[in-house]
């Protein structure tokens, strides 16, 4: 039976947390059913499947098509188009303005299952039962409004929805991962078979969250033990199995390759350009990505509100990337700053035996994967910066579950910072999402500067 600790107080912190959560992405649950850029191609891409066919109709895709054959494609993860199916089955009428529920859907499952990591983690420390509590419901705050999560809710374009998914599956995984490796016999298999599921969203949402749990799963099925191998074995192939041939089906379906998408056809010429000449993946922007996603740059302080100008500074090498500027408005170390100092005390406890193992490390090093992925990318985006974060959340919860006293004494510090990254963050994705950000619906724009006083221009 499980104790309040690790299921009454994590689902009261996904509670509360979702429901203001809910109120930022709706702008105060005014706008619920909202059409958002392009959010109607994941629902005619659900059409198509349903005829049989991986086209998508070039109203709905318009300045993110790719052109194979005369066929419109679309390169975006197709998990949000095979949840319309049974949406719109229900809802003729939402079609075209799921994307908020959506993405809330995939929020609270990115809540609950942090929740419950810390839950687990925050047992091997020496914190009291009450210390925990609050401290862990301190961190789901700070997932939630002191992470690129917050833009993602604010802002469920057709460039966000994929990525909100990728993520609530990478991190549901990670809960399975920990449950597999904390129960024995049969549970395990249940456990097993759930990260298999969560797994296999996660690559079907947008392959680079789903590339590390390929790597992690033979390692899962190798911890398998006596006679329950040959279905652990089966939980864990079948269902990621399966998601994968999909996957691979549909791309070479799509584009005629196996790698997911194809730049070749694609619609945007500068783009397309610059990926054929330099290649969309290289380990040579690793350092240059990295200085911009951890950068010391604040955005400018103005004395109206939000307070903070989110703008688009320029990218550290310009001849490495399709754009001579990066849309990461706001770094790690501002944004999620409480999370940072664990995860980087983390690495460190990685290294060493009697606080990690190696099928830690394991973990570990199949998430540095997708992080270095990420800063080889040929542009720059503050909703990238979502993909580095299961591993500086897995790095987070191996300094809380290391045994030390670190965190006992690190506990205000943290929420302290848990408390700027809320602000710093809070201001800066309000003012990128009036401001500068150009999928933000009119509406909800207008709304947003209302809400804070500013005159709509």
């Amino acid at each position: 039976m499980l104790s309040f600790d690790r299921l009454l107080w994590p689902f009261v912190a996904t509670l509360v947390v979702g429901v203001l959560l809910a109120a930022f992405a709706t702008t105060g649950f005014r706008q619920v059913f909202v059409q958002e850029v392009l959010g109607a191609a994941y629902d005619s891409q659900a059409e198509h499947f349903l005829r049989g066919d991986v086209d998508v109709d070039g109203d709905a895709i318009r300045h993110e098509a790719i052109i194979v054959d005369g066929k419109t494609r679309m390169y975006f993860g197709p998990f949000p188009a095979l949840l319309r199916i049974p949406l719109n089955y229900l809802y003729p009428a939402g079609r075209g303005r799921w994307s908020r529920l959506s993405g809330l859907c995939a929020a609270i499952i990115a809540l609950g299952s942090f929740a419950a990591l810390l839950a687990d983690a925050l047992k091997a420390s020496s914190l009291s039962p009450r210390s925990r509590r609050w401290f862990g419901t301190a961190c789901v705050a700070g997932l939630a409004f002191g992470s690129p999560l917050l833009l993602l809710l604010g802002n469920l374009s057709i460039y966000n929805e994929a990525i909100i998914w990728g993520f609530a599956w990478s991190l549901a995984a990670l809960f399975c991962i920990d449950r597999a490796r904390s129960t024995t016999g049969s549970d395990s298999v249940w456990w097993l078979l759930g990260f298999s599921f969560c797994a296999g969203g996660a690559l079907l949402s947008r392959a680079t969250f789903g590339l590390p749990f390929l790597l992690v799963a033979p390692a899962l099925v190798f911890r398998a033990i006596g006679k329950h191998r040959l279905r652990s074995l089966a939980a864990v192939a079948l269902p990621l199995g399966a998601a994968l041939i999909f996957y691979l089906l549909l791309s070479y379906a799509r584009f005629g390759t196996w790698s997911g998408t194809s730049y070749e056809h694609y619609i945007n010429p500068v783009h397309r350009e610059f990926a054929k000449n330099h290649g969309v993946f290289r380990l040579s922007r690793v350092p240059y990505g990295f200085a911009d996603y951890f950068s010391l740059r604040l955005p400018k302080i103005e004395s109206a509100p939000p307070f903070l100008l989110a703008e688009r500074p320029p990218v550290p090498h310009s001849s490495l990337y399709s754009l001579p500027f990066s849309e990461t408005y706001l770094s790690v170390v501002w944004c999620s700053s409480w999370l940072l100092i664990g995860a980087v005390i983390g690495v460190g406890y990685l290294f060493q035996r009697h606080r990690s193992d190696l099928f830690k490390r394991w973990v570990a090093a199949a998430l540095l994967v997708e992080f270095v992925l990420i800063l080889s990318h040929f542009s720059l985006a503050e909703r990238y910066a979502t993909e580095l974060y299961p591993f500086l959340i897995f790095c987070f919860l191996i300094f809380l579950n290391a045994g030390s006293s670190v965190p006992v004494r690190l506990r205000y510090v943290i929420a302290a910072l848990v408390v700027l990254s809320i602000t710093t963050n809070s201001m800066a994705t309000i003012s990128w999402l009036i401001g500068a950000d150009q999928n933000v619906p009119a509406q909800t724009r207008d709304a947003w500067k209302t809400m804070i006083g500013v005159s709509k221009r």
